[in-house]
């Protein structure tokens, strides 16, 4: 379809109104708030259906690094005023359809819409985790529990201790089962992670103020500031496998080249 791509943008143009009419705060103290915040912040998203070109509504929009999220209107449309200043890593989804994660960047030079196409997926019935192995559809997860079940070189934590831990926070799951990082608290409290056995990057002596971040990947996709990730908003509950790198030597060559400081993968869940 030749205009597929014009009709979608022109779309988003048409629908701008009125997803940000739906997802405006309503009370006089937020509004004025809202009043206050640069134009750029509310870049625009549009998600279609890749097959009929139709919006897709009730789509959640997550920024995985914090939690934050918006669902889609009826127009497919999503206004990202709740990711913060330059961007963040985020996270589509809904039953039915294919996940998808990207990095977006909001800033006075990212205003552009984005358009997004999700593709269909064949939904399988539930099954109980804990006592048999998920049947994932994502390459990547099933790539992660064939490492998982063959405990190539690094650490792992399979869906089931996910699900053992979905009402705490990332970094308490991560830290009670990975030995070789450990939290540096951030000048607001954040709880970043580095490497234990190199906490301070080029250092021979001793280490005040750990600075080796360990690397983080989500869904494939680098996260562009991983020394600002704060674990302790992070959730495993969004998460069906993580796997741990501490070395070049230990990760497998399929998942790239590692940071000094340690690599983390995490593979998002799909129900």
């Amino acid at each position: 379809m030749p205009s597929f791509r014009v009709m979608m943008l022109a779309g988003i143009t048409c629908a701008l109104t009125t997803t940000l009419n739906a997802q405006s705060p309503t009370s006089p103290r937020h509004a004025d708030t809202a009043q206050q915040v640069p134009t750029y912040r509310f870049r625009f998203l549009g998600v279609y259906d890749e097959v009929s070109g139709a919006p897709v509504e009730g789509v959640e929009v997550r920024d995985a690094l914090s939690g934050a999220s918006a669902l889609t209107t009826s127009t497919g449309t999503v206004s990202l005023f709740f990711l913060p200043d330059g961007g963040s890593l985020v996270r589509l989804r809904k039953v039915g359809y294919e996940m998808q994660t990207l990095m977006v960047a909001i800033s006075p030079a990212d205003t552009n819409p984005l358009t997004i196409l999700l593709r269909k997926a064949v939904v399988l019935p539930t099954v109980n985790i804990r006592d048999s192995v998920p049947a994932y559809l994502s390459p990547h997860l099933k790539s992660a529990e064939e490492r998982l079940r063959s405990h190539a070189g690094g650490y792992f934590i399979s869906e089931a201790e996910m699900r053992k831990n979905d009402n705490t926070s990332l970094a308490s799951a991560l830290l009670s089962r990975i030995p070789a990082i450990m939290s540096t608290n951030g000048p607001r409290g954040e709880t970043f992670m580095v490497s234990s056995r190199q906490p301070c990057k080029g250092l021979g002596g001793g280490c005040k103020s750990p600075n080796c971040f360990i690397s983080v990947v989500v869904d494939g996709v680098p996260v562009a500031t991983a020394g600002q990730t704060d674990f302790q908003r992070m959730m495993p509950s969004d998460y069906a496998i993580a796997e741990f790198y501490p070395s070049a030597a230990s990760m497998p060559v399929e998942l790239g080249s590692a940071s000094p400081c340690g690599a983390l993968f995490l593979w998002s869940r799909e129900r």
